[in-house]
C-alpha cells in the first residue's frame, strides 16, 4: 500500500531526476574536459620547461667554448710550436666537454691540434668567410675513428680554430631529459636533421614547422605513426641548432584517474541537489497562484464576446464578455479551467479589472454608436465583498452605460452576508443592472426574487437544450418565462443552437437570444469586422433553417 501511495510522487520526481542526471553528466564531461586540458597545459609547461632548461644548459657550455676559441691567436707562418701546443692544451684542460682543439689554415689543412703538430697536413674543408660561432657535424674524425661534434670560429687571417665536443657527453645530457616513450634531440633548425639523439627520433607529418625560429609546441601524428607532443626550443648561442623534447600524448593525459572517489560523491550530491531544485521549481511554476500572477503580469487574459441578439430582427443588442486565458504553452483555456483557482487565490478581482479595461478599449467604437449597447460581465461574491471592485464597477458605468453584472443564484440568496446585500443596493443605486446567470438551477424562489434588484434572467443552457425532448426542463423554462412576466423581468435564452429551439423560444416570447445559432464567442477584432461589414444585424445560415415538407 505504501509503495502504491508514493507512486504518483515518484512519477512526478522521475522526469526531474532524469533532467538532473543529464545536467550532472554534462557537468562531469565539462569537469573531465577541464581536467584533461589542465593536465595538457601542465605537461606542456613541463616539457617546455625541460626544453628551456636543456637549451640554456647547452647555451652556457657552448658560450664557454666560444669564449675559449676567441682567445686563440692565428697561426704564425703555419707553424705549431711548443708554445702553441701548450696554449691549446691549457685551453682544452679548462673545458671538460672538449676533447681536442685544432687549427686549420686558410687552405683547409689541419696543421695543429692540442695533441700534436701534423707534419703531413690533413686535408679538411676550407674555413668559410663567416663571423661568429658555427657548428659542423656530426662527423666522423678519421684519425680518431670516432664521431664528433665540432664548434668552430674563423679567425681574422682566414684560418680556423675549432673544438671537438664528445658526442657521448651530449648524449648523456639529453638522456637526463628523455622519457620512456618520447625522445630528446639536438637538431638542425633549418632541416630538422638530428645531430645528437636520445630515444627514437621522429618528425611530425607533415613537417610544416621548419625552419624553427622560436619556441614551438606541436601535437600531431609523427612519422612513427604515434600521436606525440613535441616542444622545440632554438639555442641562443647557435640559432641554427634547436632542442626538441617529445612525449607520447597518451602518457600526458591517461596515467591517473580523472575523477577520484570523492569526486563521484560530489557528483552524486550535485545530482540529488539538482533533482530537488528541479522538483521544487516545477512545483512553484505549476502552482496555480504563481501561474495566475505571472499571467496577470504578462497580460495573458483576453476577452471574447458572444452577441446577445433580438430574435425578431436579428439585431445585436449587446454582448456577454467571456474571459479566456491565452496560455503560452497550453493555448487558449476556457474560464472553467482557471476561474475557480482565481477565486481561491484572490486574483479574480485583478483579472476582472483588466477585463473591464480591455472591454472599454475594444468596444468603445460600438458604445459610442449605441450607448444602450448591453455589455454583461460575470462577477462572483468576491467582487461584491470588495469595496475597490464596487467602486470600479461604478466608475466604468460612466464609460459603459449598458454595463450589466451577471451573478449566479447562490450569490443573490446569501441573506446572511450584509456586505453582499449592501453591495447590490449600492450598484443598483448607481444605475448598474443585475442579471441572474444560469437561472433555474438554484433555489431563488418567487418571494425572494421579487425583493432583489434584478433586471435580467438568463435561462440555463440545460433548459434550452431540452427543447423538443418533452423533458421536465422544457416545463421549467415555461415557468421561468411566466415568473419573469409577473416580475417584469427580461429573459435571455443562452445556448440557442437550432432553429427548432428558436421557434419554441419565439412561441414563449423570449426576445433576447444568445448561442451558436447566431454566433460563437469572438475576439473583439473579428466581432468589429463583422459589424463593420454587415452592421448590427446577424443572419442565420440557410443550412440551419428548419426544413419543411
Amino acid at each position: 500500500m505504501t509503495s502504491l501511495t508514493n507512486l504518483p510522487r515518484f512519477n512526478k520526481i522521475l522526469p526531474h531526476a532524469a533532467i538532473a542526471l543529464l545536467i550532472t553528466v554534462a557537468i562531469t564531461i565539462f569537469f573531465v574536459y577541464q581536467q584533461i586540458e589542465a593536465r595538457k597545459k601542465l605537461q606542456y609547461s613541463h616539457l617546455t620547461l625541460k626544453a628551456q632548461q636543456l637549451s640554456a644548459w647547452l647555451d652556457t657550455n657552448f658560450s664557454i667554448i666560444n669564449n675559449v676559441l676567441m682567445e686563440v691567436e692565428p697561426l704564425t707562418a703555419d707553424t705549431c710550436d711548443s708554445e702553441m701546443l701548450f696554449e691549446l692544451r691549457s685551453l682544452m684542460f679548462n673545458v671538460a666537454p672538449v676533447v681536442e682543439i685544432g687549427m686549420v689554415n686558410s687552405a683547409g689543412e689541419l696543421i695543429c691540434t692540442s695533441w700534436q703538430r701534423h707534419h703531413n697536413a690533413i686535408k679538411v674543408n676550407p674555413p668559410p668567410d663567416q663571423y661568429g660561432l658555427r657548428f659542423v657535424g656530426p662527423l666522423n674524425v678519421e684519425y680518431m675513428q670516432q664521431p664528433a661534434f665540432v664548434l668552430a670560429r674563423t679567425l681574422r687571417d682566414g684560418s680556423e680554430v675549432n673544438a671537438l665536443v664528445r658526442i657521448r657527453w651530449l648524449k648523456n645530457q639529453l638522456k637526463n631529459y628523455a622519457s620512456e616513450l618520447g625522445f630528446t634531440a639536438l637538431i638542425d633548425s633549418d632541416t630538422g636533421n638530428p645531430i645528437v639523439t636520445n630515444g627514437l627520433y621522429s618528425r611530425p607529418k607533415p613537417a610544416t614547422h621548419l625552419p624553427i625560429d622560436f619556441d614551438l609546441i606541436i601535437q600531431a601524428y609523427f612519422q612513427n605513426n604515434r600521436e606525440q607532443i613535441a616542444v622545440y626550443s632554438p639555442l641562443t648561442t647557435l640559432p641554427k641548432l634547436s632542442i626538441v623534447i617529445s612525449d607520447e600524448k597518451s602518457i600526458l593525459i591517461d596515467n591517473d584517474e580523472l575523477i577520484s572517489p570523492t569526486g563521484f560523491l560530489v557528483l552524486f550530491i550535485i545530482w540529488l541537489a539538482l533533482t530537488a531544485v528541479g522538483y521544487m521549481l516545477s512545483n512553484y511554476l505549476s502552482d496555480s497562484r504563481h501561474q495566475l500572477k505571472r499571467a496577470l503580469k504578462r497580460d495573458e487574459f483576453i476577452n471574447y464576446y458572444q452577441p446577445i441578439v433580438a430574435h425578431r430582427d436579428k439585431k445585436i443588442m449587446g454582448v456577454e464578455v467571456l474571459m479566456r486565458w491565452q496560455h503560452p504553452v497550453e493555448g487558449l483555456k476556457s474560464p472553467i479551467t482557471f476561474i475557480p483557482e482565481a477565486i481561491a487565490t484572490g486574483y479574480l478581482n485583478l483579472m476582472t479589472s483588466q477585463q473591464l479595461a480591455k472591454c472599454y478599449t475594444e468596444l468603445k467604437h460600438l458604445i459610442d454608436k449605441d450607448p444602450d449597447f448591453i455589455v454583461t460581465i460575470n462577477i462572483s461574491a468576491c467582487h461584491l465583498l470588495s469595496q475597490q471592485a464596487i467602486t470600479e464597477f461604478i466608475r466604468y458605468k460612466t464609460r459603459i452605460p449598458g454595463l450589466v453584472l451577471e451573478v449566479t443564484e447562490d450569490v443573490l440568496i446569501d441573506e446572511t452576508n450584509e456586505s453582499i446585500q449592501h453591495a447590490f443596493i449600492t450598484l443598483t443605486q448607481a444605475g448598474i443592472q443585475i442579471a441572474i446567470d444560469d437561472f433555474g438551477t438554484g433555489y431563488c424562489g418567487l418571494s425572494y426574487l421579487s425583493q432583489l434588484p434584478v433586471t435580467y434572467l438568463k435561462a440555463d443552457k440545460s433548459f434550452i437544450a431540452a427543447i423538443g425532448t418533452d423533458g421536465m426542463h422544457t416545463h421549467v423554462l415555461e415557468m421561468i418565462v411566466d415568473l419573469a412576466q409577473k416580475l417584469e423581468l427580461t429573459v435571455i435564452a443562452e445556448g440557442v443552437e437550432t432553429t427548432e429551439q428558436l421557434d419554441y423560444l419565439t412561441q414563449l416570447k423570449i426576445e433576447l437570444h444568445q448561442g451558436w445559432l447566431y454566433s460563437k464567442a469572438l475576439p473583439a477584432k473579428v466581432l468589429l469586422e463583422q459589424i463593420e461589414q454587415r452592421g448590427f444585424t446577424l443572419s442565420i445560415p440557410a443550412s440551419l433553417h428548419k426544413k419543411t415538407a
